[in-house]
Parts: structure tokens; C-alpha cells; sequence
């Protein structure tokens, strides 16, 4: 059993964070994505040299998730560190990119009827791959935990509730709230949205879901939520897989599945596995996030880093079938 300790002295790294965020958020040019991606380019080795430690934790986890090599590992924390910097950045700018713009730096593959119950992962620029969605389709739900009261953030698994981090979190919503955008924070409110004739789109690896269940993901055994395929079948909707790509000249593709089987068995062979195999870098800056939170946890998405056995209480995955 692995023991992380959050960092518990950051202020230093978060004021460099907010400064170059607030400098950058005015001087981006939206219109110019070349450059966001150059800065990402040159930018995430700064970024290494600054936080190390998770530099170090995401080559672990590539290597426990994705059994990389030394050298295969190095080069997933390159290209998520690169990705991760790019997202950010082009996050900054979101909220001032007209339509066309958007259509420039973001290619959405596939279709969707309404209603309809999106599932993606967090592997890459996901608030790109849901401003590009509700682009396409007006009145987008997204079942998020931004939004929620301090007093909920560790039950999502924040790591470092300091001054900085809450300004960071204060400013991602104002942003939030300039995109065409429905956010849901209350899991128990998206079945009304569904009734409504809305597309909902969530993350299945959330650490927001009310319940989560053990089963095998990446060759470990994870706490996953079954609720949204639950909420699938009960809603007798269609079930979709969403996905976001880099692609080689560094601009992003959404890719919209064919609907699937509503159980989360299947989900994790069908949809979710083959993609995260395919692009480890995608998926690695989140692995990293999670292992750096799983003391704060109350759900940490592998037990296998946890402290303690808190993940013990939570029930073994029984398909619905069975």
C-alpha cells in the first residue's frame, strides 16, 4: 500500500499559477490558437521543473495502469504535461471564442438525439469537448461539482482548499457561467432534465456520483459510480460515448459513439478501456490528480494508494442481469 501525502506547503506554486493565469487571460488571443499551442509546447517543461512530484506520479501511474516502460512512461508525462498546459490555456479563452472559432480549434464527429445521456472520461480538454456539444446541441446539461459549497468540496476530493485555489475556483466559474451551458451539481436532478428532452453529459469517472461500486478498470480494481447507467435505463435513453483527441497539428477532435450498453461492465470493455489504451497521455494527468487527492478522498478512484480501507465499505459490482 502506497502512501501520497498532499502537498501541504503550495502557496508558492499557486501564486505562480494565479499571476501567470491572470496575465494570460487578457493577452491570449482567442483568434490565434497556433500560439496557445506553441506556449503548451515550450511551457510544460517549466511546469515539470515546477511540480516534480507529480511529474513522478504520473509516470507511475502510466506504468501501473498502462504497464509502460521507463522510457514509454516518460514520454505519457510529456504529452500530458503538454496537453494539460495547451487545456488549460485554451480554457482561459473559452469563453471568448465566437462559434466559428470554436469550429477552428474543435471538430465534433457523430450525432446525437435528444434526450440522450453522453458519458466521457476526464483524458483531455474535456471543457472543450462539452463547449463544443453544447455549441451543437443548445441547452446542454452537464452534471459537474463545480459549483458546489466549500463545505462539499472534500467530499469531491479538492487537494489544497487555500486562498489561491479558491480565487483559481471562483474565477473557473465566473468563466463557467459565460458558456451555454446548463451545470448540474445534484446527481438526483438529471432524470427531470432527461424527461425535459435535454442531452446530459457526464463524466463516468466523477468523483461527484452519490454511490460507487469495486470493479476491475486498467487492470486495477477502481470505485466507479453504476448510477449513471442506472439513470440510463431507467430514462430509456441512449446511452452515448463522447471523447476529445489531440490531433497531430495539435487542434482537437470530439468522436460521438453509437449508442451503448447500459451497464458499466460493458461500458469499461467496450467504450471506456479501448480509447484510454489507445491515448495513455490523455488520461494521465487525471490518474495523477486522483492519486495526488486519495487522502482526502472519501471514494478515491484506485483503493490501491488509499491509507486506509474507508474503500472497503463500498459493495462489489453486481451487473443487473446477474
Amino acid at each position: 500500500m502506497i502512501h501520497v501525502r498532499p502537498p501541504a506547503f503550495q502557496w508558492p506554486r499557486d501564486l505562480v499559477r494565479l499571476v501567470l493565469e491572470e496575465t494570460l487571460r487578457g493577452a491570449l488571443p482567442p483568434e490565434e490558437p497556433e500560439i496557445l499551442r506553441f506556449l503548451a509546447g515550450v511551457g510544460w517543461r517549466f511546469e515539470q521543473r515546477l511540480a516534480p512530484e507529480r511529474a513522478r506520479l504520473t509516470a507511475d501511474e502510466a506504468r501501473r495502469c498502462f504497464g509502460a516502460n521507463v522510457r514509454t512512461a516518460g514520454a505519457i508525462v510529456r504529452e500530458a504535461q503538454d496537453l494539460a498546459l495547451q487545456a488549460r490555456m485554451e480554457r482561459l479563452v473559452l469563453p471568448r471564442l465566437s462559434a466559428a472559432q470554436l469550429d477552428a480549434v474543435v471538430r465534433v464527429e457523430g450525432t446525437l438525439t435528444a434526450p440522450s445521456l453522453v458519458l466521457y472520461p476526464h483524458a483531455g480538454n474535456v471543457d472543450l469537448l462539452v463547449a463544443a456539444l453544447a455549441q451543437r446541441w443548445p441547452g446542454l446539461v452537464v452534471f459537474s461539482a463545480r459549483g458546489l459549497p466549500p463545505a462539499s468540496v472534500g467530499a469531491v476530493g479538492a487537494v489544497g482548499p487555500t486562498r489561491l485555489n479558491s480565487r483559481l475556483a471562483r474565477r473557473r466559474n465566473e468563466d463557467d457561467a459565460r458558456l451555454p451551458i446548463r451545470w448540474e451539481a445534484d446527481a438526483s436532478a438529471l432524470a427531470g432534465w432527461l424527461a425535459r428532452g435535454h442531452v446530459v453529459a457526464a463524466a463516468f469517472d466523477d468523483r461527484a456520483w452519490p454511490t460507487y461500486v469495486r470493479v476491475p478498470f486498467l487492470g486495477r480494481e477502481a470505485l466507479l459510480s453504476p448510477e449513471p447507467y442506472a439513470l440510463a435505463r431507467a430514462a430509456g435513453v441512449p446511452l452515448v460515448e463522447a471523447t476529445i483527441r489531440r490531433e497531430r497539428d495539435k487542434s482537437s477532435r470530439v468522436l460521438l459513439g453509437e449508442p451503448a450498453t447500459p451497464e458499466l461492465d460493458a461500458w469499461l470493455r467496450d467504450a471506456a478501456t479501448p480509447f484510454l489504451r489507445a491515448y495513455p497521455g490523455h488520461y494521465a494527468a487525471w490518474l495523477a490528480e486522483c492519486r495526488m487527492r486519495a487522502n482526502l478522498d472519501d471514494h478515491p478512484l484506485f483503493p490501491d494508494y488509499a491509507t486506509d480501507a474507508r474503500w472497503l465499505r463500498w459493495p462489489v459490482y453486481t451487473p443487473p442481469s446477474a
